[in-house]
């Protein structure tokens, strides 16, 4: 087996690539999730390298710990690539594959197949484990542990350029104030690239305009807020009413419905038409499966905005009433 290699984090990881020095076993493990993604993609990069969706196709391959078993990933990683120098084969969750599983994989920590890049992915493992202690002399482990304290603000003002954001001091402060969860800024900066028009600096106002409200809302809250245009909002009803477990497919549905009522009312204006097909493709998109809970809520985050398209400022406020 190879020598033990310490963890490493995303920078040093992605130093190692760029520098050319890709092996063919490594462990993505840690509490957060968008690093995990990010150390994922940079290995993805350096394996695949072409941007063609087709030679990615035949040499990449993802499966999940409580899904697949040892053979089923013992036979992807035999697999020869296509059109490439190497393939790629990711099991995330890890920590899920059941121990027996896990043990049949250790001969191939003794001698991984050299065309493949074997990435092992999860939140948490059991290190007592006899493979995850064969894997920590055998792979590159890639440490994904929340970041300190003194390292947010750098991470932040990095993941804002890579969505085309460009924060004020005051907007960056904020942002980490209201939480140092990773997946939660992520997702506020997703927010806040669909909601400040592009170009324009970010400001602390437009950070509150977007975070999430307190609890205590209502589908009606939101519809009257869209009825108004009122992005802000709108974006804020939204928030509590998935904060208080309502479904994002159970709450597109009444938004639906109820435009659909306003239509058979004669109630209907010229971007009704574009609305019914915003919910279509939000339907469609919801149904399509992958990325979880933070997905889900980005693409009714989406909608909303999308939905107050052209609102310069919000009109005044008015109770809504269904069309019955």
């Amino acid at each position: 087996m190879k020598s033990k290699r310490e963890g490493i984090g995303l920078h040093e990881l992605e130093r190692q690539l760029a520098a050319g020095d890709l092996t063919s076993l490594y462990v993505v493990v840690g509490e957060e999730a968008p690093l995990r993604d990010d150390a994922l993609a940079a290995i993805r990069a350096a394996v695949l390298g072409s941007d063609e969706t087709t030679i990615e196709a035949f040499n990449s391959d993802v499966v999940y710990g409580d899904e697949t078993e040892a053979a089923e990933i013992l036979t992807l990683c035999g697999n020869l690539p296509v059109f490439s120098t190497r393939r790629l084969v990711v099991v995330k969750d890890i920590g899920a594959l059941g121990a027996r599983e896990a043990e049949r994989l250790l001969p191939y920590l003794e001698a991984p197949v050299e065309t493949t890049c074997l990435v092992l992915t999860g939140g948490k493992v059991d290190g007592r484990m006899r493979f995850f202690q064969a894997l920590k002399q055998a792979a590159v482990i890639v440490d994904c542990a929340p970041l300190e304290a003194w390292a947010l603000p750098a991470w932040v003002q990095e993941r804002a350029g890579a969505l085309g954001l460009r924060l004020d001091e005051a907007a960056r402060m904020l942002l980490i104030e209201a939480s140092g969860d990773l997946g939660v800024l992520c997702r506020e900066m997703e927010k806040l690239a669909a909601y400040v028009a592009p170009n324009r600096r970010v400001t602390a106002a437009d950070v509150k305009a977007i975070q999430g409200a307190d609890t205590g809302g209502s589908v009606h809250d939101l519809i009257d807020a869209l009825q108004r245009r009122d992005r802000v909002v709108s974006l804020r009803s939204l928030g509590k009413v998935l904060d208080a477990g309502e479904p994002p497919l159970r709450v597109l549905g009444f938004l639906a419905a109820c435009w659909r009522n306003m239509w058979r009312a004669r109630r209907f204006s010229e971007d009704m038409l574009r609305d019914f097909e915003l919910f279509r493709e939000t339907d469609s998109r919801l149904k399509g499966g992958g990325g979880g809970r933070r997905k889900e809520r980005l693409e009714m985050e989406r909608l909303v905005l999308n939905l107050c398209r052209g609102a310069d400022r919000a009109t005044p406020s008015r109770p809504f009433a269904s069309a019955r």
